[in-house]
């Protein structure tokens, strides 16, 4: 049996990639969790069907939100991560 996933961003645009398997796939009372295995971006997180975060491309997201900010000050040596919880961003801190 084929797993495909498919994430819609308008009714004319959306990506879809195949997948080899569901690693999880849970639900808080806030939001849908799924972890799924992809053949192209390799483990995928998703919150409520949209892509969070994949092992192929995570870095260039943790990279935006950190670098920026650490550069602009000029004497970074204490920094409050709020949410993070995938931890690339204390990685890169």
């Amino acid at each position: 049996m084929d797993l495909w996933y498919t994430e819609k961003h308008s009714e004319n645009v959306g990506i879809t990639m195949k997948a080899t398997q569901t690693l999880f796939s849970g639900k808080s009372e806030f939001q849908q969790l799924d972890i799924i295995e992809t053949l192209e971006y390799g483990k995928m997180m998703l919150l409520d069907g949209l892509v969070m975060v994949t092992e192929r491309d995570e870095f260039v997201y943790h990279d935006m939100i950190t670098h920026p900010a650490l550069f602009t000050h000029p004497n970074p040596k204490k920094v409050l991560v709020i949410g993070g919880g995938d931890g690339g961003t204390i990685r890169e801190i």
